[in-house]
């Protein structure tokens, strides 16, 4: 058990030490495994949202070799915590109907049913707010990163993730702010997908003066 403690927080603060030697610059596509996304959010309403940058690292228990299908299983694992933590930002942030309802169900469909009950508690935390409709014409991206490292068990195959977010987005409306979250989202395998199970997310929202 210490071992595995021990591991996880190098997961945690090797991710962010990752995001935090990167810039804010705007945001471009890339997907988990370095290539280009060309996925958008498809709604026409919501502001087309994609990670700026994406990367993945294996975390090894053991010097053995990792097979081709456990390295298969740990791509698929990343690119499916990406796919969550994208739906989570855009329908969290960035879609209208949501944002003017104040109810954010659909961000949330991701998470493990003990940190949904948590995460449905914290709304503020991790969307734009149950009074976003009232604060906010608009919400625009700025910038999104990622950064996923996997828990390979003794036999090779992943076990748990970690993946480190910085997300930033433009509000305005009756108020501009600068909108900024950083969270941390640990994934354990539910079934045949991966769900987020705990995170700790840190808010630093920033108010500017409309153009």
């Amino acid at each position: 058990m210490p071992l595995i403690v021990g591991l996880v927080l190098l997961l945690v603060i090797a991710a962010v030490v990752v995001l935090l030697t990167r810039d804010d610059a705007p945001p471009k596509s890339t997907r988990a495994d370095g290539a280009t996304k060309t996925s958008d959010v498809v709604s026409p309403t919501v502001p087309s949202f994609r990670f700026t940058d994406s990367s993945r690292e294996l975390v090894r228990t053991s010097p053995q070799r990792i097979g081709r299908r456990h390295r298969q299983a740990s791509v698929a694992a990343a690119s499916a915590a990406q796919q969550v933590l994208t739906d989570l930002y855009a329908e969290g942030f960035l879609d209208p109907a949501n944002r003017e309802a104040g109810r954010y169900a659909d961000a949330f469909g991701g998470f493990a049913r003990g940190a949904r009950d948590r995460a449905v508690t914290r709304v503020g935390l991790l969307t734009a707010g149950a009074r976003a409709g009232d604060r906010f014409e608009r919400i625009e991206p700025r910038s999104a990163r990622l950064a996923t490292r996997i828990l390979l068990d003794r036999e090779g195959a992943p076990v748990l993730l970690v993946s480190t977010v910085r997300f930033s987005a433009l509000a305005s409306g009756s108020e501009t702010v600068l909108l900024r979250s950083t969270g941390q989202y640990f994934f354990e395998r539910a079934g045949s997908t991966w769900k987020i199970v705990s995170f700790q997310v840190v808010r630093n929202d920033t108010p500017r003066e409309p153009k």
